[in-house]
């Protein structure tokens, strides 16, 4: 690993700048000049004047100054350059320009930066919070990232830069900063501790029958592992157990939570699924000077965790444009029930009602419904709407899950409604002389 902040040169050349500049936007390096990349020693003829011109060559080029150690190193008579060249939180770049020229180091290589997007993503992971940039005293073990490379690999739209993730996870990690060259060997940052398969942060799943969590609990799943497992695992779920989200959003408001969480914060992220909505609950409040209307208008884009959210981009599991909650909210403008942002002491909770009610009735069909039976209910419920749950009759009659598994069954026995299907996803369907009525 070491060779991936190591770079040989032969000698002194006028372009020698812009590997000082990858190092210094990266986590720094060492040029060895003097030596060929066979790492073979060549040796310098006036390393004294090789050294002046270096100087020279990277006070006129390279803007603002980097910090560089030069020293001589003697090998049989032969004499290189040993330039060590220092990381700072500054954007390196060609002297006299705003966005020319700016390296970096890739792996152990070094690639410029071609777009306005790269430039400004760049810029951004510079200023981060120090709190995902840390660095910790974790030592870098691939095997330690299975799950994360499991998770890219399966992931249809994800940037070029993946595709040679098994054999380059290194430079992958690194370049977003995941992992530092630390004193001969890669560390984990925050960063990389919350994509490692030992990772400690949890989130939970729960969900409900009805609209209250002291309704009868239908699922409750833990999660760990790497959060790209937990979000792939949430969104497995999410799929499948509430059809009537649409999937964009409900991803949105998931990957807002993994996203913009304080992870320095106790606590785990929550979805919880209700009847008629679903909660998805992020420890940590909002990023000082934001507001919940300025959250809802999309005005300021802030991020808690930018490297991490650039990561999501590059995923393809959000477009990174910063009006997801925007978006959300437009989507119900038709609707009589909007989502609702609620900002606590330590979490933010954004909750989205169903698209499409489980009951849509006016206060009058309610006065009537009082009236009724329960049979009468349900069985009008089934004329409205062909097919129903247990779930659903437990909404139209307010009673008990209990309850209600006997009021079906009875009306099953009378040969007033048909079921079919295993018991967690039984239906219910009117008879046939009961759907002629």
């Amino acid at each position: 690993m070491d060779g991936l902040n190591i770079e040989y040169k032969d000698k002194v050349t006028n372009k020698l700048y812009r590997e000082v500049i990858a190092f210094a936007n990266g986590s720094g390096g060492t040029l060895k000049i003097g030596m060929s990349d066979e790492q073979s020693i060549i040796g310098l003829e006036n390393p004294l004047a090789d050294e002046n011109a270096l100087y020279e060559q990277l006070s006129k080029m390279v803007e603002p100054t980097p910090l560089i150690e030069v020293s001589q190193e003697h090998f049989d008579g032969q004499v290189i350059l040993e330039v060590k060249v220092k990381a700072t939180e500054h954007v390196y770049r060609k002297r006299g320009t705003l966005f020319e020229e700016i390296y970096i180091r890739y792996g152990s290589k070094k690639r410029l930066l071609k777009t306005p997007e790269e430039v400004h993503r760049f810029i951004r992971m510079r200023h981060v919070d120090e709190t995902e940039n840390a660095q910790t005293n974790t030592t870098f073990r691939a095997e330690d990232f299975t799950e994360f490379v499991d998770f890219v690999q399966s992931q249809a739209n994800v940037k070029p830069s993946f595709a040679t993730i098994g054999e380059n996870l290194e430079g992958v990690l690194a370049s977003y900063n995941a992992i530092r060259w630390n004193n001969g060997e890669f560390v984990l940052t925050q960063l990389g501790t919350w994509l490692a398969n030992s990772s400690q942060t949890r989130a939970v799943l729960l969900q409900y029958s009805g609209d209250r969590s002291t309704s009868f609990c239908q699922q409750a799943s833990d999660f760990s592992g790497s959060i790209v497992t937990q979000f792939s695992r949430i969104m497995a779920i999410m799929m499948t157990v509430q059809p009537l989200y649409p999937n964009d959003l409900i991803q949105q408001c998931v990957v807002n939570a993994f996203t913009h969480r304080d992870y320095s914060l106790q606590g785990d992220l929550s979805i919880v699924i209700f009847a008629t909505r679903v909660e998805v609950s992020s420890p940590g409040t909002l990023v000082e000077g934001l507001s919940i209307e300025s959250v809802k208008k999309g005005a300021r884009i802030v991020r808690r965790n930018p490297l991490l959210h650039a990561l999501f981009v590059d995923l393809g599991l959000t477009d990174g444009h910063g009006d997801g909650i925007r978006r959300v909210l437009d989507s119900y403008n038709d609707g009589d029930d909007k989502p609702k942002i609620s900002i606590q002491k330590d979490s933010v909770i954004v909750k989205l009602p169903r698209f499409e009610k489980v009951e849509k009735i006016t206060n009058e069909t309610k006065v009537l419904r009082k009236e009724m039976t329960h049979e009468e209910a349900i069985k009008l419920h089934l004329l409205e709407h062909k097919q129903a749950k247990n779930i659903d009759f437990q909404q139209i009659l307010g009673v008990s899950p209990s309850r209600v598994t006997q009021i079906v069954r009875e009306m099953v026995t009378k040969k007033l409604l048909v079921a079919t299907g295993e018991r967690k996803g039984r239906m219910y369907t009117l008879s046939v002389t009961n759907q002629e009525e």
